[in-house]
Formats: C-alpha cells, structure tokens, sequence
C-alpha cells in the first residue's frame, strides 16, 4: 500500500520515522550491556536540579546518554574497546559526558572540552553556526541558557554540574577560535559528535578539522549533525556543508588519512581520520 505523502505530517509517523533513522543508537548491537554502574541517575545537589531543569530532558537521563554513547563507541571506535592499549582521548563539546565514561571503564584517560552553548538565538545575540573562525565581531554576553560569557575566563557552560558529578577532566575554551589552547600532538584521539555545526560557519571547518589533527596523535572521529530544514534552505550553507563532506572523505593531509565513512540519521555524517 503506498503512504500518502501527507502522512508523515502525522506525530505518530513522525515519530516512527525517527526511530528508524536513530535506532543504531537505542539497539543492542552485539548482546553486550553497558555496565551497571554507569547506569546509575546523576546525583546532584539542589543547584545540580536547578541548573538541568534549563537543559533538555532527554540530557539529563544518565541511562539513555550511556546507552547511546555505548552504542557509539561500539559502531565508530571498535578499536578502544576490549583490551585496547589505554589512549589520550579528548572529546570536543563533551556536554553530558556519557562518552567519556565508556571510553574511561575501558581503561583510558580521558578529558572534555566545553564552552558556553551558543547555538540559538538570545534576546537578538547571534548564533554561533554563521559566524566565521575567529571571528572578531562575534560576541554574546549569555549562552543560549541565560549562562553569562563574556569577561568570563572559564564560562559557566551549561553541562557543568553533570561532568563534575561524574568526574571527568576538563579542558574550557572556544572551539570557534583557533589555535587551542592545547600543545601539538597532546591526544592520542580526538572526537566531536555532533558539534562542530556550533563552531563556526562550514565554510571555516576544514580549519577546525587541521586544528584536531595538530592536537593528536593516532586518529580524529568527527561526526555531523543531519541538516534541520531551517539550514537546509539556506543555499550557501547548504553547498558549504556538502563540500565539507567530500573535502571529509577525500581528506589526506597534516599527517591523516580519511579511513572509513560512516551513515548516521540516512546520510554519510560521520567520518574516521589516522595518522600515517
């Protein structure tokens, strides 16, 4: 039977469609369960509870960002699982830090990156995805959370009271602002799910993208978000954010090599670079 076109206008099928365009994330891969321990809530103070009530929900159920960080690290870095020697891993916009758990029960070091959430607007301060790399002109005095930024050395980023109730090591700064404040080759690994977008503007993330390599050692994952139809009707951003993916899987140079492509949400989002 064919599906009217007006149906997927329908929440349920709206819905069902999600879940079959995410569902690597929320499936058992391989009959191997995160472990209970991290399945735990969060335990947060009073300040903890008022400060998650700004965030989304779905962020701040421990269980589900094991779940899906499980799920990822499974699919995208076989490699650090079961028995890996222990590596240097940074990831970039760490946010509620599930990644960084898994990544540390399996015996590595592991650090976060974050700063202030620019990625909507606030009482008509710009977003963070038009602006070019170090752009001057950029500035913001609260993140999209009502957290103050400017004059702030370390911003109060929104995902604090999370990492700190979960001990992971942090590294604060603007990852539209390039160099890092980070020494060359400090990581064996770098990752950025779903961020870069929060950065700066497609045309300057190929910049960005030499920056992870100057930062590390053995291999850089960066995975996309899928376009929402808000910058997928912008022509410019569009072409910008295509080129971005071919200029990814053609990728060789600082040292690295593009070698796997992976498909997230129906479209090649994901892409693994490894020092040669």
């Amino acid at each position: 039977m064919m599906m009217d076109v007006q149906d997927f206008s329908d929440p349920v099928i709206r819905k069902i469609v999600r879940q079959e365009r995410t569902k690597a994330d929320n499936l058992d891969l391989f009959g191997e369960l995160p472990p209970a321990a991290l399945m735990t809530p969060y335990v947060m103070d009073d300040d903890g509870l008022e400060r998650s009530a700004r965030l989304q929900p779905k962020y701040i159920n421990r269980a589900r960002n094991i779940e899906r960080c499980w799920n990822r690290v499974q699919l995208y870095l076989p490699e650090l699982i079961n028995g890996s020697a222990p590596q240097d891993i940074l990831e970039m916009s760490t946010a509620h830090g599930g990644m960084l758990e898994v990544l540390r029960h399996f015996g590595h070091q592991v650090t976060g990156n974050d700063y202030a959430n620019m990625a909507s607007r606030r009482k008509g301060q710009d977003m963070s995805q038009f602006r070019s790399l170090n752009d001057e002109n950029f500035s913001r005095e609260e993140d999209d959370t009502g957290l103050p930024i400017s004059g702030a050395e370390r911003p109060d980023w929104p995902y604090r009271h999370i990492v700190e109730a979960v001990d992971i090591p942090m590294e604060i700064f603007d990852a539209g602002r390039v160099p890092y404040p980070l020494a060359d080759k400090s990581f064996d690994v770098t990752l950025c799910f779903q961020a870069i977008e929060h950065y700066c503007h497609p045309k300057d993330w190929l910049p960005i993208v030499d920056e992870f390599c100057r930062i590390s050692r053995k291999s850089v994952f960066i995975m996309l978000n899928r376009l929402i139809p808000q910058f997928r009707d912008i022509p410019e951003y569009l072409s910008e954010f295509n080129a971005f993916r071919l200029a990814m899987r053609s990728y060789r140079q600082n040292g690295f090599v593009c070698v796997s492509s992976h498909v997230h949400w129906d479209q090649a989002l994901g892409f693994k670079l490894m020092a040669i």
